[in-house]
């Protein structure tokens, strides 16, 4: 891995993990056609797409969230990795109140 795929590595690894952390997003998406998506040697970030101008993120919504706060939480995480650039946030999908209740591991009231 060259130096320049392992800052790309990090800084994709560093934005996913700052976006998973926001209370309004369920989960990451490969966006529309597959295309947010960061391509590194042996494997690939979804839901991140890091480029030199920019970053896209993909997200599932946690139902109930207005679009709006879930767009500030995500560009306000992300904001100190990106450098400066403009953060662009799609909703590819909306997690159901009944996608959540399966989500809990077992034995968890929700």
């Amino acid at each position: 891995m060259t130096s320049w795929s392992s800052a790309v590595a990090a800084e994709a690894d560093a934005i996913a993990a700052a976006v998973l952390a926001c209370p309004a997003v369920a989960g990451l998406s490969r966006g529309p056609l597959s295309s947010t998506v960061t391509f590194l040697p042996g494997r690939r970030v979804e839901g991140v797409r890091v480029d030199e101008d920019r970053v896209k993120v993909a997200v599932v919504a946690a139902y109930g969230t207005p679009i709006i706060l879930l767009t500030e939480q995500v560009r306000a995480a992300v904001r100190p990795l990106v450098g400066g650039r403009p953060v662009d946030v799609h909703v590819a999908d909306l997690q159901m109140p009944q996608d959540q209740q399966r989500a809990l591991p077992a034995g968890s009231q929700g």
